[in-house]
């Protein structure tokens, strides 16, 4: 491989990284960089970041204060990373997360679909009718492959969303 296709490539990507670090479409400055890689590449640099919006923007750890430091942990935690105190974790159902999303029709559907997620042994969260979350989950994977599982296993349709709880 010839050094100028070494540093072509190398610039293309560049500038397809920076371009996703700045809130830019990736793929779009790869292709945009395979025809002018420097050009490309400068303005990306000279662009200004964009703020994250919709989903991207709610999607952050479930942080709270550490009671005795007040340094930030995770709200399942049970002892701060940080003074090693141990604290009470935050329940699921005020825990903001990942989730697989299901929702009745009904009153009487939504107690048949309590009572299936009930007896199935995964984190679920019933106190929100018409909607049955299964979760939170930090990942938004964890959340798919559950929502997977549940649809391929117990017949149950949702979608995976984001669940944000103000504490």
């Amino acid at each position: 491989m010839s050094v100028h296709l070494l540093l072509w490539l190398i610039l293309t990507g560049m500038t397809a990284y920076l371009a996703n670090a700045r809130g830019r479409s990736g793929p779009r400055w790869f292709a945009i960089g395979l025809f002018l890689p420097g050009v490309a590449l400068i303005a990306v640099l000279l662009m200004p970041r964009l703020a994250k919006t919709g989903v991207d923007a709610l999607v952050h750890e479930d942080l709270r204060p550490c009671p005795a430091c007040t340094q930030s942990i995770k709200a399942a935690d049970t002892r701060c990373k940080h003074c090693k105190a141990e604290v009470e974790p935050i329940a699921l159902k005020d825990r903001s997360g990942w989730v697989a999303r299901f929702t009745a029709n009904s009153d009487q559907e939504f107690e048949r679909l309590a009572a299936q997620l009930t007896l199935i042994d995964i984190p679920t969260i019933l106190d929100e009718a018409p909607y049955a979350f299964a979760g939170p989950f930090e990942e938004k994977a964890e959340a798919q492959n559950m929502l997977n599982y549940l649809k391929s296993t117990h017949g149950l349709d949702g979608l995976v969303t984001w669940r944000s709880v103000t504490r």
